[in-house]
C-alpha cells in the first residue's frame, strides 16, 4: 500500500450551468488559487463533467447534485445513469435513483439533510448513502443538528462517514474568498486520483475544517489512522496534533459519547500542539473544535441566521471549527 497523505478539497461547487456564477474553467482556477488539491462540482441536475480530469495539479471530479423538493443527494465519479427530469416525488424514488447510481459505480451523499431551507422532508435513517454532508457552507446552527444526527448514527454502531461541502454559488458579501472551500474537507488517501479519493472518503478517512489554512486535527492510534479498526486494550491511547488552534477554541476528544479529554486555548492561538489519553471503552473515538460567539456578535449572528435560513432556534450552540472521523475500536 501506497503511503497515505492529505489532500484538501471541497465536495460540493456549482457553475453556471445550474445556478452558480462562475463558468467550470473559473471555478477551477479560484480553487487553486486557494491551495486546493481536488474539487467535485455538483450542478444541479446537470452533468458538468463528462468524466474527472486533471487541470495541471488539480483533480477535477465529475458530480451531479441530484436536486428535488424532498432533499439532495451528491453523486461523485460517475454519471447518473438517468437523465433529468428525475421521479422524486417520495422516499423510494430517492432509493431507486440513488441504487442505480451505486450500481453504476458511484459514492454517494446525502446534503445537508437537516438545513431548514432545503433539507430532507422524509426520515433519512433507511436512506442508503456512503457519506453525509454534515458541514455545509459557512458554520451556521443546522450544521449542528447535522452533526447531532451523525453522531447518533455513530452511537448506533453505523459506520458512517461524515464530509463537509461549500455548496458555493457566489460570494455574497464581496469578492473574497469566504464561502468557497468553507469548509474544506481534508482526505488522507493514498493518492490525489478520483478512485483514491473518493475511497477514502467512503472509508471515513476524512477531517473537515473552516478553510484550506485553517485548524487541522490528526488522529491515530499507533499506526492506526481514521477510518480504521483498533483491538482495544487496557492501555490503549490515541494521540492528537493539532495545528492552528484559535483563542478560545476548545478541543474535545469523545469515547462514543463520553468527553475523554478537554482542552481549551484561551487567550492564545496556538501554532501546533499534541495531546495523548486513554481509551475506555469498545466503540469509536473522535475529537472536535468548538467556539462560542458571545454578547454582540452573538446577537448579530442569530440575526443572520433568522434572515437568511428558516432557523427558529433561540439558543444558539457552540459551532465547529474542525472535526475528525472517527477510529473505531472493538
Amino acid at each position: 500500500m501506497a503511503e497515505r497523505k492529505w489532500y484538501k478539497g471541497d465536495t460540493h461547487l456549482h457553475t453556471v450551468n445550474s445556478d452558480g456564477i462562475l463558468t467550470k474553467g473559473q471555478l477551477v482556477e479560484r480553487c487553486k488559487e486557494l491551495g486546493l488539491d481536488f474539487m467535485i462540482i455538483t450542478d444541479h441536475n446537470f452533468n458538468s463533467v463528462e468524466e474527472s480530469y486533471y487541470n495541471g495539479d488539480m483533480l477535477v471530479i465529475q458530480g451531479q447534485e441530484i436536486t428535488g423538493d424532498n432533499g439532495h443527494v451528491n453523486i461523485w465519479g460517475v454519471k447518473v445513469p438517468e437523465e433529468p427530469p428525475y421521479a422524486l416525488d417520495t422516499k423510494e424514488d430517492y432509493k431507486k435513483i440513488i441504487e442505480k447510481c451505486r450500481a453504476a459505480g458511484a459514492t454517494v451523499s446525502l446534503n445537508h439533510p437537516f438545513c431548514s431551507k432545503c433539507g430532507f422532508r422524509f426520515d433519512i435513517d433507511d436512506i442508503y448513502c456512503d457519506c453525509v454532508e454534515v458541514w455545509n457552507t459557512i458554520q451556521h446552527s443546522d450544521n449542528m443538528i447535522n452533526r447531532d444526527w451523525w453522531v447518533k448514527q455513530l452511537l448506533s454502531g453505523r459506520r458512517l462517514p461524515a464530509v463537509g461541502g461549500s455548496d458555493f454559488h457566489k460570494e455574497y458579501a464581496s469578492p473574497i474568498d469566504i464561502l468557497l472551500a468553507s469548509p474544506t474537507t481534508i482526505v488522507l488517501a493514498e493518492e490525489n486520483t478520483p478512485e483514491a479519493i473518493l475511497r477514502a472518503m467512503r472509508e471515513g478517512r476524512s477531517v473537515i475544517t473552516n478553510s484550506p489554512k485553517s485548524t487541522m486535527i490528526e488522529l491515530t492510534c499507533a499506526d492506526a489512522v481514521i477510518g480504521d479498526t483498533v483491538a482495544l486494550t487496557d492501555d490503549t491511547r490515541v494521540n492528537i496534533t493539532v495545528t492552528k488552534l484559535m483563542p478560545m477554541h476548545t478541543l474535545t476528544v469523545y469515547n462514543n459519547e463520553k468527553p475523554i479529554y478537554t482542552f481549551n486555548s484561551g487567550s492564545r492561538y496556538i501554532k501546533a500542539c499534541s495531546f495523548s489519553c486513554n481509551v475506555e471503552e469498545k466503540g469509536f473515538v473522535r475529537v472536535e473544535i468548538t467556539y462560542e460567539y458571545k454578547g454582540a456578535l452573538k446577537k448579530l449572528y442569530k440575526t443572520v441566521e433568522k434572515k437568511f435560513l428558516d432557523c427558529k432556534r433561540e439558543e444558539m450552540m457552540p459551532f465547529i471549527r474542525a472535526f475528525t472521523n472517527p477510529i473505531w475500536f472493538e
